[in-house]
């Protein structure tokens, strides 16, 4: 399986790009960082010597960068089979009144824009059984004060996977949405210091607040998400195609 992850430096992408080299797949990481995403690739090739495994700088948002990449990707693996758009940004914690249009933007830009741009580069160079995987949010079915430019990124992006489904459907590359809910990621950890600060207490308070909400009782991991991306890239989900799967603990569910 030749699969590229965006987003894969750290975090969520880390994981999945992990899981994916684990499975004996050839993987190119993408990440706007260059050397955290060299340095990540060459560990998980430590890790998984039968994968091939590398790394190259790619701004998301930027059409001439995602071209750059997609190309050197596609020479290194020889093709593509999966895609995981991951690459993301939080946005904003503040009400749309006090958003500026940069910073609005620049949310967009990422999260939708360049889970576009990808789709549109590797899509028709994908075999049929091919797959891609964008990754939503809990906070892409539901809006939350406060983080408008980051909810409607998201929501976006779920209703790009629907439309991209349906494209994509008779050439035989299948489309879906992951849905995570309260990741223990530094951009979750980010927000969390910002609501514990604003709260008076302290983000192991906060963390313990959020855990709280959650019926399984603990927040989700990269390996939580990069098992329902491995199971969403493999011929098991071959009948699976503009969903979105909530990867959540069951917190829509309360």
């Amino acid at each position: 399986m030749r699969s590229v992850v965006t987003g894969a430096a750290r975090g969520l992408g880390e994981a999945v790009a992990a899981r994916l080299a684990a499975e004996g797949g050839a993987v190119v990481l993408l990440d706007v960082d260059g050397d955290a995403v060299t340095a990540t690739a060459e560990r998980i090739a430590q890790r998984h010597p039968a994968a091939t495994v590398s790394g190259i700088r790619c701004d998301v948002a930027d059409e001439a960068d995602v071209a750059a990449a997609v190309a050197t990707a596609i020479g290194t693996l020889g093709g593509i089979d999966v895609l995981v758009n991951n690459a993301g940004v939080g946005g904003p914690s503040s009400a749309v009144a006090d958003t500026s249009l940069e910073e609005f933007r620049r949310v967009l830009d990422v999260n939708l824009i360049g889970t576009f741009l990808m789709s549109r580069a590797c899509a028709p160079l994908m075999p049929p059984g091919g797959a891609i995987v964008n990754l939503g949010s809990i906070f892409g079915q539901h809006g939350v004060a406060d983080a408008a430019a980051y909810c409607s990124s998201k929501g976006a992006v779920t209703l790009f996977t629907h439309s991209l489904a349906l494209e994509l459907a008779p050439a035989g590359v299948r489309v879906n949405t992951i849905a995570p809910g309260n990741m223990l990621t530094e951009m979750h950890l980010d927000d969390l210091r910002i609501r514990a600060a604003a709260s008076g207490v302290s983000l192991d308070d906060e963390i313990e607040a959020i855990r709280a909400t959650v019926p399984l009782g603990r927040h989700g991991t990269g390996d939580d998400i990069a098992g329902a991306v491995a199971w969403l890239a493999s011929a098991d989900a071959a009948y699976v195609t503009g969903q979105t799967i909530g990867v959540n603990g069951g917190v829509v569910l309360t």
